[in-house]
């Protein structure tokens, strides 16, 4: 049977203090960039279906010089492996923690 690793973002909920502090040092992109790629999704998925890429990711990773492979990584380790992915995997638990709605 295989080991079923825990998302590191699904344990978000439960960090405070220097814990949830040490989350935010290891992100790819601080904190803010990450909620302003969560906007920038649901804006680009609004009104078009997901081509089941990071294709949106990867625009504005690059718009904003971003360290694309790290990113990218990130996003996939915690469900994100296209962009409704990332909205239905990470935003909801992201914005739940920091208010973000």
């Amino acid at each position: 049977m295989p080991i079923l690793r825990k998302r590191e973002i699904e344990n978000l909920e439960q960090m405070n203090g220097e814990e949830l502090q040490g989350f935010l040092d290891t992100l790819p992109a601080g904190q803010e960039t990450v909620s302003e790629l969560l906007d920038f999704l649901e804006d680009e998925l609004y009104d078009a279906e997901c081509n089941h890429s990071l294709q949106l990711s990867m625009k504005f990773m690059m718009d904003r010089k971003l360290d694309f492979p790290k990113f990218t990584s990130w996003l996939n380790n915690n469900g994100g492996y296209c962009d409704c992915k990332v909205m239905e995997q990470i935003a909801p638990i992201w914005r739940k923690k920091f208010g973000d709605d």
